[in-house]
This record gives structure tokens, C-alpha cells and sequence, in this order.
């Protein structure tokens, strides 16, 4: 099972704001492809499901060494993402 298989992989810390905290974005794509039996006609559908790390106030977080590094990383990106 590919989702499983991607949620399973993520990279998650624990926090004094989260005990699960994931460190990570995480995008599942899922390509669905239909056909009449009666027809040449092909409808194609793309759903793209999207869980963002959220962003973290370091300074409610007591973040520190390589948790600190990723939530600056995470709340830089988040950042950039909101410009799109």
C-alpha cells in the first residue's frame, strides 16, 4: 500500500507543543482513469491530497539542535508556499 508505505517514511519529532510533530511535507497524488465500455472516451481526474509540517514559534517549543534546524527550514518554507 503506497500511502502506508509514504506516511510510514515521514520524518516526525516530538515537541513540548506536539508529542508527533511532523517534520516533513508530505503530497499524495492519486491519478484515476475511466472508460464507458461503450465509447472511446477516456476521462482522466488528478486529486493531489496535501499535509503541510505546520509551522512551530521555536520559542513555545524549546526547540534545539536538529529540531531547531527543521523548524526553521519548515516555517521558511511555509513562508515561500504562501507567495504561490
Amino acid at each position: 500500500n503506497f500511502l502506508f508505505l509514504g506516511d510510514t517514511n515521514r520524518a516526525i519529532a516530538s515537541t513540548e507543543m506536539n508529542e508527533n510533530s511532523t517534520r516533513s511535507h508530505c503530497i499524495f497524488t492519486i491519478m484515476l482513469e475511466g472508460r464507458r465500455s461503450d465509447s472511446d472516451t477516456v476521462i482522466r481526474s488528478k486529486c493531489s491530497i496535501v499535509d503541510l509540517a505546520g509551522s512551530e514559534r521555536v520559542s513555545r517549543t524549546s526547540s534545539a539542535g536538529q529540531t531547531l534546524t527543521e523548524a526553521k527550514y519548515i516555517n521558511s518554507s511555509l513562508f515561500f508556499l504562501e507567495m504561490v
